[in-house]
C-alpha cells in the first residue's frame, strides 16, 4: 500500500459518484492505493451510493464537524505512505495517482501539487480546457496535492479551529513549509472542478460558502499574522474601503437588487446576471470577515 487517497465529502453524493469512478479507475494496480471516503454528516444518500463500489472504498461516516477534522480522521486510519487529497468534487485523469507517486520516488521532502481545472461541464468534466483562471500559487491546496503521512503528523494535521470552509489547507502549509519541505508540481496529475453555473437555486449556498470562507480568513491571520496572508485573503483596510465604496449601501443585499437579477434570468441576459452575483459574493465575503472579527478579535 503506497498512497491513500483521502476524499472528504457533505452532500455532494452525484458528483462525488463522478469522482469516486475515476479514482478507482486509475493507470496504477488497485492494489497499491487506498481511497478513503469521510463522509461529514451527509443526508442526501451518499452511504448508500458509495456502497455500490464495494470493497474499492473505504467509507467512514461522521457528525459533521468541518473539511479539516474530515481530513485528520482520514489521515489517522490511512494505510498508505502517501497522503493524496482531492475534493468531493474533484473528477481527476487516469495517470493521477501514478504521477502523484513519482514525484514522490524523486523527492523525499515534498509538497507535491497537481493542476486544477474548473469546469461547469457536469456530464463531462474532463473535457474542459485549461484556462489562465486556473493558475494557482498555493503551496498546499487540498483539491490536488499529496504529502508524506510522517510529516503530516509532525506537522500537527490539519487545524479544526476551521470548521468551517475556506483556509485550512494554507494554514498547514505554512506549517509544512517550516518543516523543509518544497513545493513540486505534477502536471500530468490533473483535477477537473466542477462548479455548478451560478444560479438563483444555487446562489444562496454560494454567498453562505463565501462568508464561511470570509470568516475562516480572518482566523488565518490570526494563526499567520504576515503581509502575504493580508494580501492572499483581502484582510487589510484598503481592501474594505474599497468594498465599501463598490458595495455603497449594502445594495447587493436589497430587495431591489434580487428582482433585477430574477428579471435578468427569466429575460436571458446570463452576463449581466453572473455580473452582479459576483458583487453580491465579494459582498458576502466582505461580510464573513467582519463577522470573523467580531468573533477572533475578542
Amino acid at each position: 500500500m503506497k498512497a491513500s487517497v483521502i476524499i472528504p465529502t457533505y452532500n455532494r453524493k452525484a458528483i462525488l459518484e463522478k469522482t469516486l469512478k475515476a479514482i478507482t479507475d486509475q493507470s496504477v494496480p488497485n492494489e497499491i492505493y487506498e481511497v478513503i471516503v469521510i463522509d461529514d454528516g451527509s443526508t442526501d444518500g451518499t452511504k448508500e451510493m458509495v456502497k455500490k463500489f464495494n470493497h474499492r472504498i473505504r467509507y467512514i461516516y461522521q457528525e459533521n464537524k468541518g473539511r479539516a477534522a474530515a481530513r485528520n480522521h482520514g489521515i489517522r486510519i490511512a494505510r498508505g505512505e502517501i497522503i493524496i487529497f482531492i475534493d468531493s468534487d474533484i473528477v481527476v485523469n487516469h495517470t493521477f495517482v501514478e504521477a502523484h507517486l513519482q514525484k514522490h520516488q524523486k523527492h523525499e521532502k515534498a509538497i507535491v501539487n497537481g493542476l486544477v481545472i474548473n469546469t461547469s461541464n457536469f456530464e463531462d468534466p474532463r473535457s474542459e480546457k485549461r484556462k489562465l483562471t486556473d493558475y494557482s500559487r498555493a503551496s498546499f491546496a487540498t483539491g490536488n496535492s499529496s504529502v508524506r503521512k510522517k510529516y503530516l503528523l509532525k506537522a500537527g494535521l490539519f487545524d479544526e479551529e476551521f470548521n468551517q470552509y475556506g483556509w485550512e489547507d494554507l494554514e498547514l502549509g505554512h506549517r509544512l513549509l517550516a518543516l523543509g519541505l518544497i513545493k513540486i508540481k505534477a502536471n500530468d496529475a490533473i483535477g477537473y472542478h466542477y462548479n455548478p453555473p451560478v444560479s438563483l437555486d444555487h446562489l444562496p449556498h454560494m454567498l453562505k460558502k463565501e462568508w464561511e470562507r470570509g470568516k475562516m480568513a480572518v482566523l488565518f491571520f490570526h494563526k499567520n499574522p504576515t503581509l502575504r496572508t493580508r494580501l492572499t485573503t483581502l484582510y487589510a483596510p484598503p481592501f474594505f474601503y474599497l468594498e465599501r465604496l463598490i458595495n455603497l449601501g449594502g445594495w447587493p443585499d436589497w430587495q431591489m437588487t434580487e428582482k433585477i437579477m430574477e428579471w435578468l434570468k427569466k429575460s436571458g441576459r446570463k452576463n449581466l446576471f453572473k455580473f452582479l452575483a459576483q458583487f453580491k459574493l465579494i459582498h458576502a465575503y466582505f461580510k464573513g470577515m467582519r463577522e470573523g472579527q467580531r468573533e477572533f478579535q475578542k
